[in-house]
């Protein structure tokens, strides 16, 4: 195992250099989260989704305005066929204090680090 800090990357080299930060960084968000918060609660139900394949009939989202993913988000909720740990996940969602608890615990992350999570589209 390699000890101290490794050379600099080269971002000629190394491809997909700037995803390889993104899961640095969520890890490390991850990391620092409450150990009995409501966050980590919430990540736990998330991976214990399992969607094979995305819904053919749901296209990516293309705007990013709160309004718009919303809209988004509930047609994916809405959809027919939704699995019991997906509907444990919505209803997780729809409790406003848990809600409200995870918001500040990942706020108090994103301080603590420097990095916030926010959504970017994709090409």
């Amino acid at each position: 195992m390699r000890s101290g800090p490794k050379p600099p990357s080269d971002l000629t080299k190394h491809k997909g250099i700037e995803t390889v930060r993104q899961i640095q960084g969520l890890m490390l968000l991850c990391s620092v989260l409450p150990p009995d918060g409501k966050m980590r609660e919430m990540l736990k139900l998330a991976l214990e989704v399992r969607n094979e394949e995305f819904p053919a009939d749901i296209e990516p989202i293309s705007d990013l305005h709160p309004q718009a993913t919303k809209t988004w988000l509930e047609f994916f909720w809405t959809r027919v066929g939704i699995s019991a740990k997906e509907r444990e996940l919505i209803d997780w969602q729809n409790d406003k204090p848990k809600m409200d608890i995870a918001v500040e615990e990942l706020q108090k992350a994103e301080r603590q680090l420097g990095i916030k999570l926010a959504p970017q589209t994709v090409q």
